[in-house]
């Protein structure tokens, strides 16, 4: 199981030096800051664990060689099952009113709150977009900690507000456009996809 621990640990370090970065730079520290980190670290600590168990079945994984085709098809895959799930969280009412909702409370996010979320969200939108591509495409330990690294970081940047048109600041705004992840390739093609062409 070392596999999935390594996983584990790299994400733990790569998103909170991400999100203390933007926290520190951006000064993004607020009265519920703490009470953001708390929900965060529970569901790292307490939900992503579940992870475990389909890690026993993880598929026979292809060579390092084989990343060039690999980490694109991640990305991909990731955005539309992350479109897929988190769309459906907002197209069921019931989802949205009792558990998405709460990772809609920042409007604008901040980066500490990026995995701001209800623990059923945390695993089926948050773990699954990220994880099962890698089954998918049987990454090894070297492609898997590259791709855990990236999402890492992105999700973190994704909720920081600090880039000029950030699509998921769109998306918090408006609620009903940029589902995806990433490049948002499937909002592009379902046309949900916003920008706000701010100058």
């Amino acid at each position: 199981m070392y596999f999935v621990n390594i996983l584990f640990l790299t994400h733990i370090f790569f998103y909170w030096t991400s999100v203390m970065f933007y926290t520190y730079i951006y000064n993004q520290w607020y009265d519920e800051s703490l009470y953001v980190i708390k929900n965060v670290l529970i569901n790292q600590f307490i939900f992503t664990p579940f992870l475990i168990i389909p890690f026993y079945f993880y598929p026979q994984p292809y060579s390092t060689i084989h990343i060039f085709w690999q980490l694109p098809s991640i990305i991909i895959l990731t955005d539309i099952i992350f479109y897929i799930s988190h769309r459906y969280f907002h197209y069921n009412k019931f989802l949205y009113n009792n558990i998405h909702i709460y990772h809609h409370k920042f409007d604008p996010p901040i980066a500490s709150a990026a995995l701001y979320a209800h623990p059923i969200e945390h695993i089926f939108i948050n773990l699954l977009s990220t994880v099962l591509p890698m089954f998918i495409v049987k990454s090894n330990l070297v492609v898997s900690v590259i791709w855990t690294i990236i999402a890492s970081v992105n999700v973190v940047i994704a909720h920081s507000r600090t880039w000029k048109n950030d699509p998921h600041t769109t998306h918090h705004k408006y609620l009903i456009c940029n589902y995806g992840a990433g490049l948002l390739l499937m909002d592009k093609l379902l046309n949900t996809y916003k920008s706000e062409n701010k100058n």
